[in-house]
């Protein structure tokens, strides 16, 4: 589906469309890496979304 750094292909778009997951993608504080949270069904339509 993509290729490419993680840093680059790794979006909440991406996650979605594979998987179906509603998600924040974000930068791991410690790794650096990407690091996918999902949204829970009572967030929905907060900040950030």
């Amino acid at each position: 589906m993509a290729e490419g750094a993680p840093s680059r292909v790794i979006t909440n778009t991406l996650v979605k469309d594979i998987f179906g997951l509603d998600c924040m993608v974000i930068e791991d504080p410690v790794s650096g890496s990407p690091l996918v949270v999902p949204k829970g069904r009572h967030h929905a339509g907060q900040v950030g979304e």
